[in-house]
């Protein structure tokens, strides 16, 4: 036992107390500083995030759309039916000259059924077709509330759901308003009903962002009395239309597309007729690069002087030059996702070697202990001889 008790003397005397107590105590210094350093490297590069909890309401259900800012009570609104009166009333001022009361009638038809009949000549059945008339309820497809009411089938409205046929009629007042009273209601059940009904990410400010994008492109006036004829705006603003299905307009977005087209408006001549800056308008509102990269694109693609551009070939220097930029976006978007990895990996070593300054911290500690315990002990030792 006295061999061991000397043994660990002189280890003690050659490791623990062979440096001085400074010295240890700028060592513990040291492995504190490193030991905060790995804890915040390691905060660093958890920063955890949280998906929303994911749940379909019956509003969202019926909407057929889903809740954008996973808070469905902001979005809740109480429309009675003397609100919806009052916005079908709206809209029959903008089309009084279309049918609103004539909504269908009963007609005279021929229909027929078969009738089995004994051949006593072939000895066996057969079926003669026997005609007869009828009287038939059919509806009048071009009075306005016949199609409100088809419309408001197709999107799966309930007769009680005012809010949404609000909506609706809102929708419809944006088309209409450009067309010809006249032609109004032919119009809106032949072109406009389809998208209103089956389009569900159009809404009123949606189509209105739209008509000021089209304007920018194609001067003040816009007018859909002839859908689909050479000449008429709704065929070419269609094509935005079949933008607006998707969700990533927002309204940078439109910013970015306006001021993009203002730009080529003022700077390039096109001929009569030329679709360019339609064209451009559709391509970047329809983009699938995000609003930040999508701007600095469209600056950079009309400031660098080193790319001579001209009325004629500016479509197709635009279509090469965005395709180079999204292949260089999706080559940053690999080296970002990279380093990611890389941050947890280094997640994993920080958190190890943080364990081992703690340790080595603990260690130190103990080590300041026991020279404070052995100078305690030599204090004592020192009194009694002294005494």
């Amino acid at each position: 036992m006295k061999k061991i008790k000397t043994f660990l003397n002189k280890i003690e005397d050659l490791i623990l107390f062979r440096y001085g107590k400074r010295s240890w105590q700028l060592l513990s210094i040291i492995a504190i500083g490193f030991f905060a350093f790995e804890t915040g490297m390691y905060v660093y590069n958890a920063r955890p995030s949280f998906r929303e909890n994911v749940s379909i309401t019956k509003i969202e259900f019926d909407r057929n759309e889903i809740d954008r800012d996973f808070d469905i009570s902001n979005d809740i609104d109480q429309c009675s039916l003397k609100d919806y009166n009052q916005e079908l009333q709206g809209l029959k001022k903008m089309m009084s000259e279309s049918e609103w009361y004539k909504l269908g009638d009963t007609v005279t038809v021929r229909d027929y059924v078969y009738k089995e009949e004994y051949d006593y000549y072939w000895e066996q059945y057969y079926e003669r077709k026997v005609y007869y008339d009828k009287r038939e309820y059919r509806k009048n497809e071009d009075a306005i509330p016949n199609i409100l009411e088809s419309i408001y089938e197709s999107k799966a409205i309930d007769s009680a759901q005012y809010c949404n046929k609000i909506k609706v009629l809102n929708l419809i007042q944006e088309f209409v308003k450009y067309t010809n009273n006249k032609k109004s209601a032919e119009i809106l059940r032949r072109d406009f009903r389809d998208y209103i009904a089956y389009n569900g990410k159009l809404t009123p400010e949606l189509v209105q962002k739209l008509i000021k994008l089209y304007k920018i492109s194609n001067g003040s006036s816009i007018s859909f009395s002839s859908p689909y004829e050479e000449g008429d705006d709704w065929s070419e603003f269609t094509n935005l239309l079949n933008i607006g299905r998707r969700d990533s307009l927002t309204e940078d977005r439109f910013d970015i597309a306006k001021t993009f087209v203002s730009k080529v408006k003022s700077r390039f001549t096109f001929k009569k007729g030329e679709d360019v800056k339609n064209d451009l308008a559709r391509y970047v509102l329809g983009s699938n690069l995000e609003d930040d990269d999508l701007k600095k694109l469209t600056e950079d693609f009309l400031e660098d002087k080193e790319i001579k551009l001209t009325s004629s070939n500016l479509k197709e220097t635009f279509n090469k030059y965005y395709h180079l930029y999204s292949e260089k976006v999706e080559l940053a978007e690999r080296i970002l996702e990279k380093e990611k990895w890389e941050k947890e990996a280094n997640r994993e070593k920080y958190f190890e070697n943080g364990s081992i300054s703690f340790l080595s911290i603990i260690g130190i500690a103990a080590i300041l202990i026991l020279f404070s315990i052995r100078q305690i002990i030599k204090d004592k030792s020192n009194n009694s001889l002294d005494s």
